[in-house]
């Protein structure tokens, strides 16, 4: 079993062994979703064995099994039920990790307004404008790519980020990046 965390609140596994079902709730987890169908696999348990378990050691479970041809609205609307009012922090599990990822990377677009960018690049902007450098944002598809003039965007982890920084402009989150260079 492989465990990316994602943020605070949110971690992405492949196949959840009940033997490891302990140690997630140990690490702190208070929600374990299980998005691969049941009889997916012949290695897989069932989601009410995985459920069973979690629910003795006193976490929250969610099924939302997903095909392996994709979310449909109804999933993605489930999810965000899930994200919304489960308690956190949540284990989201599937085959390969893939099917919970895409649909966290769905919910997360949506919640945060469907802005075209991260919000990474609206936090290095800030940093990079607080440093006196000029910042320029070139938009791909639907992922944002930051570049300076003076210093690269992975330079800005060299300093802590403070959204107070002398100088710094406070905008309002709402507004794109393209937005504020306006």
């Amino acid at each position: 079993m492989r465990i990316k965390r994602l943020n605070g609140m949110f971690t992405v596994a492949t196949q959840v062994n009940l033997n490891k079902i302990r140690k997630i709730a140990e690490a702190g987890y208070k929600t374990i979703v299980c998005n691969r169908p049941d009889g997916e696999g012949a290695d897989q348990p069932g989601f009410r064995e995985v459920a069973q378990i979690a629910r003795d050691l006193g976490l929250r479970t969610a099924y939302i099994p997903i095909a392996l041809s994709g979310a449909t609205a109804e999933d993605h609307a489930a999810f965000a039920r899930v994200i919304e009012d489960m308690p956190k922090p949540i284990l989201a599990y599937c085959r390969s990790g893939t099917r919970s990822m895409t649909l966290w990377s769905h919910w997360e677009q949506a919640a945060s307004g469907d802005h075209r960018t991260e919000r990474r690049v609206g936090t290095i902007a800030r940093h990079h404008r607080a440093a006196g450098n000029r910042l320029s944002v070139d938009l791909c598809g639907q992922r944002g790519r930051a570049a300076a003039s003076r210093a690269s965007a992975s330079m800005a982890f060299q300093s802590p980020f403070s959204t107070r920084s002398a100088g710094a402009t406070q905008l309002p989150p709402t507004q794109s990046v393209l937005e504020r260079e306006r």
